[in-house]
């Protein structure tokens, strides 16, 4: 525990002590679901050869068009032999579809990523990894279904939409691309064979595009930052927990969310439950089940916030597929130790 305190508590407290700018980004609940999403260092950081996971979430149908988001991602990792087996290279990427609202706001984006990881011991149980990301985004959306504040007609006391709102006529470009890139740093701790940990962060949109329909040289997409921490600890030979947290900070705005799922180990098939929240805002159940190293997650956002006298409780759920490729046989010193369960 006091390894794990001097590791966690000055990397989570640089990351949120960090100021931001504008902008903010689409947000999943199963954080742990989407790890190259959440931090570039995951890239190849796990124990087969190949990783492969789609997700999907749906948000706030209860009081308006719903927003929807669709994720495709992978990753792979290789040890050189001149790295002997002390360092290892982590390459993948990720393709996401988010679109929000009626006016279909629509953000794409492809990005690859990098990671080199560097073992600490003679085991490799210790090691840090440092991860980055270079990507394109496409803005778009669809003017024509857009309502705007000069539409309304007070004598009528309702939009008039045969009028045409001068926000509109601004409008220089309905579909805009920029570059962007991501950094991020971890570090990974197998204590033994019972428990191990893990803390980091990483930020996004280092270089602040510029994100605009009208023109504007501005309007700056900020900088995002998320500082993470977690645990794995061996109950029992047929039980794991898995309790996790999450700081992200965009634009002035926070979101906390933590929370533990639990791992039932039935003979080939692992029963998955767990219980989450977003601070303020979200308490979010987890059901799954891994067969043959395939886990499928299901979450629904029970939303307590402010928000519940329109949306009646009603949030978002969200489905992940992720599936490992594994052929390896263990070695004392491999790339990557995990706990085995």
């Amino acid at each position: 525990m006091k390894e794990f305190i001097r590791f966690a508590v000055p990397v989570v407290f640089f990351i949120i002590g960090w100021s931001t700018v504008s902008g903010q980004d689409i947000h999943y609940s199963q954080m742990y679901s989407t790890p190259l999403y959440v931090n570039p260092a995951f890239t190849g950081n796990h124990s087969c050869e190949y990783r492969a996971g789609v997700n999907y979430r749906q948000q706030a149908a209860s009081f308006t068009v719903p927003f929807e988001t669709y994720t495709a991602w992978g990753d792979t990792r290789f040890s050189p032999k001149f790295l002997r087996q002390r360092g290892w290279f982590g390459i993948g990427g990720h393709m996401y579809y988010d679109n929000a609202g009626d006016g279909d706001l629509k953000k794409v984006q492809g990005m690859l990523f990098t990671a080199y990881s560097q073992g600490f011991n003679a085991d490799n149980s210790l090691y840090g990894s440092l991860g980055v990301g270079v990507g394109i985004t496409n803005r778009s959306l669809n003017p024509g279904n857009l309502i705007f504040g000069d539409q309304w007609d007070p004598n009528l006391l309702e939009f008039s939409l045969g009028k045409t709102s001068n926000d509109l006529l601004n409008i220089q470009n309905s579909s805009i691309f920029y570059m962007d890139f991501n950094l991020g740093l971890s570090v990974h701790h197998l204590v033994n064979d019972k428990w191990m940990y893990e803390v980091g962060g990483s930020i996004s949109h280092i270089n602040t595009p510029t994100e605009s329909f009208f023109g504007e040289n501005n309007n700056k997409v900020g900088r995002k930052y998320i500082g993470h921490a977690t645990f794995q600890v061996i109950l029992s030979p047929y039980f794991l927990i898995k309790p996790e947290i999450y700081f992200i900070t965009q634009q002035n705005v926070q979101e906390t969310i933590f929370g533990a799922n639990l791992v039932y180990n039935a003979m080939d098939l692992k029963l998955i439950g767990g219980l989450w929240h977003r601070l303020a805002r979200d308490i979010i159940p987890v059901l799954g089940l891994e067969y043959n190293k395939f886990t499928m997650l299901f979450s629904y956002d029970v939303n307590v916030s402010t928000q519940r006298v329109a949306s009646n409780y009603q949030g978002g759920f969200e489905l992940s597929l992720v599936k490992r490729f594994c052929s390896r046989t263990s070695t004392k010193r491999q790339p990557c130790k995990m706990l085995q369960f």
